[in-house]
């Protein structure tokens, strides 16, 4: 696991853990950002307008997807158990939930004017992959946008930020599950996102993945307190001079 991706023996046992957690999924976030999460969400859902047709990768339960304004929404996850949970909290009218991987988008080219990844980016297997597909399916002026959390260049905040991941957030997890699920866990799902944090890349890192993958007016917002980012991207228009 590097922060390019990871194996697919990882990749699977992520997205058990991430299952194994599903009940308690918002419980656990809202406590590791100090609240903050679903602020973050709000203001990232208001960068896409009323009219764009929009992809997100990496849905979960649906947490993000339910503050889109858009028409058309299509969310591509590859769990089954989040995709049910998604599927009894958004409109059926404007959101249509489809089955797979960030890797291989089940779309048309340029067929979205917006492609958001909202905490999940950093458990994608292939990210060079993915923002490859991302671009392929956005129309020319579409937009990319990962939000994630703030993986520093090296420093002291860096440092305080992993002993937040490793040290208090499976804190915080087990004092927000029930006790009798504390039983039954074989072991600390949480561990799992502890590593892929230990993995990701800092804000400049996948920057330069964007510039790599054809994308342009490539830049960097850091949302409250700087706990988590939106890189942007653009696909270009092409020439016609």
């Amino acid at each position: 696991m590097d922060s390019r991706g990871m194996t697919q023996d990882e990749w699977a046992e992520l997205v058990s853990s991430l299952e194994e957690v599903g009940p308690y999924y918002e419980k656990v976030n809202w406590l590791m950002t100090f609240g903050l999460v679903d602020r973050w969400r709000r203001r990232v859902a208001a960068m896409a307008s009323s009219d764009d047709v929009v992809l997100e990768l990496g849905p979960g339960p649906g947490y993000f997807t339910r503050h889109l304004r858009s028409r058309e929404i299509y969310c591509l996850e590859p769990s089954i158990g989040f995709s049910a949970s998604a599927g009894g909290m958004l409109d059926p009218e404007r959101v249509t939930l489809l089955r797979g991987v960030a890797e291989k988008i089940p779309l048309a080219d340029e067929s979205v004017d917006k492609v958001f990844c909202v905490f999940s980016f950093r458990d994608f297997y292939d990210k060079p992959s993915a923002l490859s597909e991302m671009y392929r399916v956005l129309r020319e002026g579409g937009e990319a946008l990962v939000t994630d959390v703030v993986r520093p260049e090296p420093g002291p905040f860096a440092k305080m930020l992993d002993l937040h991941f490793r040290r208090i957030v499976p804190m915080l997890a087990r004092v927000a599950v029930h006790p009798r699920a504390r039983e039954v866990w074989s072991r600390d799902p949480y561990s799992k996102l502890a590593d892929t944090w230990a993995a990701f890349g800092s804000p400049s890192t996948y920057e330069r993945l964007f510039e790599r993958s054809g994308f342009t007016d490539i830049r960097t917002e850091f949302l409250d307190l700087k706990g988590a980012a939106v890189i942007r991207g653009k696909k270009p228009w092409r020439s016609t001079s």
